[in-house]
């Protein structure tokens, strides 16, 4: 059946507000639309009965035992049914994917598209029958079979056929619903009112953003701004093509903002905080109490343990000792002081055989797990009431669902390992709405739901190639001819809609549409924005918004600090001071290269959560096992590697390292590059060495200069030659080299000036050794020392203005400490996909970029 129709400037036209009476029924594509078009019926003063705006579906539903229609099969039957089916057959095609959830996902939507005569391969012909063979004994039918039965009982005589009916807001009715809706017609005025974009909307502007999140702070930004002018959220709009990547994108910043909105996305019901705790508790326990397991599980918020001080210190200290099992070593955790007796009671579930009836009813006692509401003692505010009522339906369906679930199986005893992947699975198949009746918000919806929308003011955003629009492929199970052939919408069909659904988005505000897209991915790559853009001129964007969500403020490498990037108040400036009275080379080097990292780092102390076993041979880690071998064959060089191979097993068992493939190439690689020290002459000056020297002086009343020599050589005439290893190639040695004669480093000037104040020795150079792939050398050294081919050969003069040039580095940087300056500001930006902090700070290193004047089709 052609879906077309009379162009439309909005919803609900005068026509439509006509064909209404007593009874009527209006049918639209989704649950949430339905909401809505009742909604603003009743706005308009149409005496309308919220029941008699529906889906085709809750349509049916209301009329199965009257017409004696078999249920409709619910998603995770249907997955169940596939999965037995594909464990049977084990056709060749999917013999590699038979346990695969996104194999089903996409068998279930070919089954529910393709009629039950259509003639499709022959391993997926016997799939599908035995599926609808399962289903018929079982008294469940597809959509499209249930609706084809339908037919059939309105052509009989039925009775419950109303008078009229209405279909509104569809974009294609496939061959089943065609069937149903020639059959009501016969017995009922029935009218298909297909939604058509208009071709001209209001006006467009444009605006560009360096990343997102900065594109959806943008939005946040304009949103209060529209509200000052005396807009009401609810006129308010943003539409995405998708949910994914933009939505949570957009909630976030909105949130931050203080913004209410409503998202009108059916979310699956193992989505919700309360349902995955629960899940990961039950695989927990499947896995024996497996640590890492558990803490994917605590670390949530809503185990109450999640987000607190306590949580974190218990969330660290067991990540540290990964990897383990087990509930025997657990320490308690303040916030949930009885949880690991709870987690040890459920210990028995995994010995225990029961029937799929008697496992539902287990799994609701998990409930218990979750802690109560706090309720505060003052004003309970409408966030408090969102997530008390979400996890409240959260929890119903959860129970509902297992019992659901739990039927679709047969009777018989099993483990709970066999039980539980048929919930999980339902989990991902039900849909959880929480019913919010918020109605001054943001309406936060995707192009299909905003098809029966029409609002003020839209935003669009993330409008970028293979974003907006998608780029559809061919159908991987059934191709395109074939689908072609079966009257089934192809590869070549879904991308030409695209442009219909851009169309609809910007033509559905009735005063202003604001289109919007990144011009940088999170790789920091340029992006390619939508062809589908008009050719017209961007508006000025303040983004990126600055920490304090208040005005814009642009942050990038080399801009001066802001004000308010500073320590102002002198009591905590004098603690600074106080605190930081001693600081090693590297703390000096870490402000140098960005303040706030000093600041996270240094002032607050902040820790990088532990890596998970597999990831902790980092470079650092390899480094510390590399200067540790070096250290201790100083002594004992007739151990040759076996040194490297002692520390390198010590430290794995320090660090709970487990024997992987992994874990011994590395130590492979270590060896080959201890080796080619070991083998190296090319420093022998015959003098005496010490290894991992201690040192501390005053480089001026208020600061005092600490660390640590990795190796110091002293001759005879109290001369000494610093030298500090570096698990580095010969590039980066280079780099370090010219960073250092830059005044971006200090620690070769740090190092010479401590021989001379704490050891009372003549610094005659300074050498870095790079021992990573080729031996390679750098630094400086006096020409009289015979050490020209390893570096810099400089006279006594030249070494003192290294050392000077470092000093004055090192007291300005101490004074910028004291002052307060925490300023985002890195010296090298490149630097900070690297660093710990960078999602504290939010700095924007591409903020700096100007964008382009005209956006559009370059054609």
């Amino acid at each position: 059946m052609s879906l077309r129709s009379s162009a439309a400037a909005g919803p609900f036209e005068a026509p439509l507000a006509g064909d209404l009476h007593f009874d009527s029924y209006l049918i639209v594509p989704t649950a949430t639309m339905a909401e809505h078009t009742a909604h603003e019926l009743a706005r308009r003063g149409l005496p309308v009965r919220p029941s008699r705006v529906c889906t085709l579906a809750r349509f049916l539903d209301a009329r199965a035992a009257l017409w004696k229609l078999p249920p409709e099969a619910p998603p995770a039957l249907l997955d169940i049914l596939l999965q037995e089916s594909l464990e049977d057959m084990r056709p060749p095609r999917f013999q590699n994917l038979i346990g695969s959830r996104g194999l089903r996902a996409a068998l279930v939507d070919l089954l529910q598209e393709i009629p039950a005569q259509a003639e499709i391969p022959a391993e997926l012909a016997a799939i599908f029958t035995n599926v609808r063979e399962n289903l018929d004994t079982r008294g469940f039918a597809l959509r499209g079979e249930r609706l084809r039965v339908a037919a059939a009982r309105v052509r009989e005589g039925v009775d419950g056929i109303p008078a009229r009916v209405i279909f509104k807001g569809f974009f294609t009715l496939g061959p089943a619903e065609e069937e149903f809706i020639a059959a009501l017609a016969s017995r009922a005025r029935v009218k298909v009112e297909a939604f058509e974009a208009p071709v001209a909307g209001p006006p467009q502007s444009v605006f560009s953003a360096a990343t997102a999140e900065r594109e959806a702070e943008e939005i946040a930004r304009r949103i209060l701004e529209y509200r000052e002018r005396g807009h009401r959220f609810c006129e308010i709009g943003i539409f995405l093509r998708s949910r994914d990547p933009y939505g949570g994108i957009v909630e976030t910043a909105l949130a931050g903002f203080g913004i209410p909105y409503r998202p009108y996305f059916a979310d699956p019901l193992a989505s919700h905080p309360a349902i995955a705790f629960l899940s990961q508790i039950v695989r927990a326990l499947l896995d024996g109490w497996d640590h890492a397991g558990l803490l994917r599980a605590l670390r949530m918020p809503v185990s109450g343990a999640g987000a607190t001080p306590s949580g974190d210190r218990f969330d660290f200290a067991l990540r540290e000792a990964l990897p383990g099992k087990g509930l025997a070593s657990l320490e308690p955790i303040p916030e949930r002081p009885g949880i690991v007796a709870e987690f040890a009671a459920l210990e028995r579930w995994r010995a225990e055989r029961n029937d799929p009836e008697t496992w539902a009813a287990r799994l609701k006692t998990l409930t218990r797990l979750l802690p109560p509401p706090i309720v505060p003692e003052t004003t309970v505010d409408r966030d408090h009431i969102r997530v008390w009522r979400s996890t409240a339906a959260a929890i119903r369906a959860f129970e509902e669902t297992a019992a659901r679930t739990a039927a679709f199986l047969p009777a018989e005893s099993m483990p709970l390992s066999r039980f539980w992947p048929y919930i999980e699975t339902a989990f991902e198949s039900a849909v959880l709405r929480v019913e919010d009746r918020r109605r001054d918000v943001v309406h936060i919806l995707d192009v299909f739901e905003a098809r029966q929308w029409s609002l003020p003011i839209v935003f669009v955003c993330g409008l970028l190639e293979r974003t907006f629009p998608l780029y559809h492929r061919e159908d991987p199970l059934v191709g395109d001819f074939l689908r072609s052939r079966l009257g089934l919408s192809t590869a070549a069909q879904r991308q030409q809609q695209e442009r219909l659904l851009f169309q609809l988005a910007t033509t559905r505000a009735s005063k202003e549409t604001i289109l919007s897209y990144p011009r940088f991915n999170e790789k920091g790559e340029e992006t390619i924005p939508s062809f589908f853009l008009p050719d017209i001129s961007e508006t000025p964007s303040r983004s990126p918004v600055g920490h304090d969500r208040g005005a814009a403020k642009d942050v990038h490498a080399g801009s001066p600090p802001h004000k308010s990037e500073s320590i102002r108040d002198p009591v905590l400036t004098a603690q600074l001071a106080k605190s930081h009275r001693k600081l090693s080379p590297t703390g000096i080097e870490s402000f140098l290269q960005c303040p706030f990292q000093f600041f996270a780092r240094r002032t607050l102390g902040l820790r990088p959560r532990p890596p998970a076993p597999r990831d902790r041979l980092t470079i650092l880690a390899q480094g510390q096992i590399i200067h540790r071998a070096l250290a201790e064959w100083i002594h004992l060089p007739l151990l040759g590697s076996q040194v490297l191979n002692r520390v390198f097993q010590e430290e794995c068992a320090r660090l709970r390292v487990p024997e992987t493939y992994r874990a011994e190439a590395v130590r492979l690689e270590l060896m080959r590059n201890f080796e080619g020290f070991i083998n190296n002459r090319q420093l022998d000056l015959g003098w005496n060495t010490e290894v991992e020297r201690d040192f501390r002086f005053a480089l001026s009343p208020e600061l005092t200069i600490r660390g640590r020599i990795d190796r110091l050589d002293a001759g005879p005439r109290g001369e000494a030659l610093v030298i500090d290893y570096k698990y580095s190639a010969g590039n980066k040695i280079r780099e370090r080299v010219d960073e250092s004669e830059s005044g971006n480093l200090v620690q070769a000037g740090l190092y010479m000036l401590s021989v001379e104040r704490a050891f009372g020795l003549k610094p005659i150079g300074m050498l870095y050794c790079g021992v990573k792939k080729e031996i390679s050398w750098g630094g400086w050294s006096l020409a009289a020392a015979a050490l020209e081919r390893m570096g810099e050969s400089r006279t006594q003069e030249g070494l003192r203005e290294l050392m000077d040039e470092a000093a004055r580095r090192a007291t300005e940087a101490h004074a910028a400490i004291s002052s307060g300056e925490i300023a985002v500001r890195p010296l090298d930006s490149k630097k900070c996909l690297w660093c710990d902090y960078r999602d504290a700070c939010r700095i924007e290193m591409i903020g700096a970029e100007a964008p382009p004047a005209k956006v559009g089709n370059p054609a």
